[in-house]
């Protein structure tokens, strides 16, 4: 406890702690989480689909006709489940948002159980549920539920093996988008010329808002720059959240033609907007720019015309710095305006993953400078209106990104972490190390979940912490895994690796991550001896990523604790080559 923190053990400080703790445990139990890999060919269970299901039913769905069950609930009771605030209504709010959840639970179950009618009739006595407000909700969840005990996976693949048409579906996550139900089909992505839609547009303005609202809490004061991290897949998803929440940032509005395509942009008035706009440095994956050309260059045009709009630069944060560099004299205005960088043509990925993964880098400068040599190359038009496909602009991105102040991605599916893979620390992680290089000075770095009830803008940090307490260090999580055998062991040692590729490319991982993972995984005999057998290899990968968590200084060990990694090191070294 620091000093702060003791000098506020006043009473209202102390509730004040208490209900922040308790939402942190609440997030944790109601964080919806895998419980095992999925296997080809397999229906999903009843019992496995419960919570995915009250996720589902957590949110309004205009397309069907229904409303999110927590806010009918709530509605019947009478009440509000806001965000607890501090305050003498704080401690109500969260009593109420826990009989909610109750309720919501129980609806879910005595419709798995019983059905549709059961369920609606339950939720009239129980919270004054109207049946005809909460049944095309059940009919939802029926359709869903019946969708995922459809598997049509192992006929596809037979099909398409045999050069036979196999049905297509949309590309998203089941919660966000319960139509890619059943599997098995022949996934299709969006129309780029449709992103951003409406409602992806209307859905960033409050993420943006949220996660201004958080730097300048943290940091005292907007940032005039921030660097964006774009995927392909997330904004196939999303229907372009990604890209709204860039042209929200700049302060512009997408603009669509006759053909209903998002074909140009036009600036916010800043009266309406009631900020400054921000500058923003998007890097995109090599996806992204494959398939959204036409959104790349939208992004291209709506920051040089931002930069070009006759407005005070204290309001204009683009116009600021794109006027200075080329009155430095260091660049030419179209250099200056450069902001939408990629890897080079028929190039993917930064790579940082795998020089973190291999353990081949000595200095952080080699991480930053990996990732600006892969995605140095400028994408959109020139001043006089000429395509720019892949030009190598190294220069102008690392002028760009000396003036970041915050990088920034959204996690874009239920089922996969900035942990669970390692393309997260490998572009968010390598583009934040090439800032913390180029700015010297080690930027905030944000994520946004969109994905509950209540959009939240989580630091690094933050979801590090989360992530490991869901999944990493939750029993129901590894045992999951295990049920896997091989394969589970493995997916432990990649988690593993890539918490530690957050050490790696942003300090983001307290000690005691490193420190409950390996009493968990390696100093505990009997999870020891399981992992020995099932997976030797993975075994000593991970204690071996522990020793090197240790020996970079990311993880401040005991003494015996590093000893007794070494010798189950070179024990597992010993029974993988023969010895023992």
């Amino acid at each position: 406890m620091n000093e702060a923190e003791r000098r506020d053990l006043t009473s209202e400080g102390r509730d004040r702690r208490v209900r922040e703790l308790s939402e942190r445990v609440a997030e944790i139990e109601q964080r919806l989480i895998p419980t095992g890999l999925h296997v080809f060919g397999r229906a999903t269970s009843d019992g496995e689909c419960a919570d995915l299901l009250r996720m589902v039913a957590s949110f309004d769905r205009p397309d069907a006709g229904s409303r999110a069950l927590p806010r009918l609930i709530s509605e019947g009771l009478g009440a509000s489940v806001s965000h607890p605030r501090t305050g003498a209504s704080g401690e109500d709010q969260l009593r109420t948002r826990e009989r909610v959840e109750a309720i919501l639970r129980e609806a879910i179950s005595i419709f798995l159980r019983e059905g549709e009618t059961a369920a609606c009739s339950w939720l009239e006595s129980e919270a004054n549920v109207g049946r005809e407000a909460s049944r095309p909700t059940f009919a939802l969840l029926g359709e869903v539920r019946s969708r995922l005990r459809t598997n049509g996976e192992l006929d596809s693949l037979v099909a398409a093996l045999r050069g036979r048409y196999v049905e297509p579906g949309p590309g998203a996550d089941i919660v966000q988008n319960p139509k890619v139900l059943p599997t098995g089909r022949n996934t299709h992505a969006v129309n780029p010329y449709g992103v951003p839609s409406d409602l992806a547009f209307a859905r960033a303005r409050h993420v943006v808002e949220l996660l201004l609202e958080r730097h300048v809490r943290e940091r005292g004061a907007l940032p005039r720059a921030m660097a964006l991290v774009l995927w392909g897949l997330d904004n196939i998803k999303t229907q372009g959240e990604g890209v709204a929440q860039a042209l929200w940032l700049l302060g512009v509005r997408p603009l669509r033609d006759s053909l209903n395509r998002v074909a140009d942009v036009e600036p916010i008035p800043l009266g309406e907007l009631g900020r400054p706009r921000i500058d923003v440095v998007m890097t995109v994956s090599g996806i992204f720019r494959d398939l959204f050309s036409p959104t790349v260059e939208l992004l291209d045009r709506a920051v040089r015309r931002v930069a070009a709009l006759d407005e005070p630069e204290e309001m204009n944060f683009v116009r600021g710095n794109v006027a200075a560099q080329a009155e430095s004299g260091s660049c030419a205005f179209d250099e200056a305006a450069t902001r939408v960088f990629s890897n080079a043509p028929g190039n993917y990925g930064a790579n940082v993953n795998f020089m973190v993964a291999d353990s081949v880098w000595e200095q952080d400068d080699a991480l930053a400078d990996l990732f600006v040599t892969r995605k140095c190359f400028a994408y959109g038009t020139d001043a006089r209106g000429r395509r720019v496909e892949g030009r190598e602009a190294r220069a102008a991105m690392r002028r760009a990104l000396s003036r970041v102040e915050a990088t920034y991605q959204n996690i874009d599916s239920f089922e996969i972490g900035i942990t669970d893979v390692d393309h997260y620390f490998e572009y968010l992680g390598g583009v934040s190390k090439a800032v913390e290089k180029s700015a010297e000075a080690r930027p905030a770095i944000y994520l946004s979940d969109t994905l509950s009830r209540e959009a939240k803008v989580r630091s690094l940090a933050e979801t590090v912490r989360l992530e490991t307490r869901a999944k990493t260090l939750n029993p129901k999580w590894y045992e999951g895994m295990l049920r896997h055998g091989y394969r589970g062991v493995a997916e432990i040692e990649s988690r593993v690796t890539n918490t530690f590729g957050w050490s790696a490319t942003a300090d983001a991982v307290d000690g005691w991550v490193y420190t409950e993972v390996a009493e968990t995984f390696v100093l505990d005999d009997v999870m020891l001896a399981r992992l020995r057998a099932l997976n030797p290899h993975s075994a000593r990968a991970l204690v071996g990523r522990l020793l090197e968590a240790a020996g970079r200084g990311f993880w401040q060990a005991e003494a015996d604790v590093i000893e007794r990694l070494r010798e189950i090191f070179s024990e597992l070294e010993d029974r993988i080559e023969g010895v023992a």
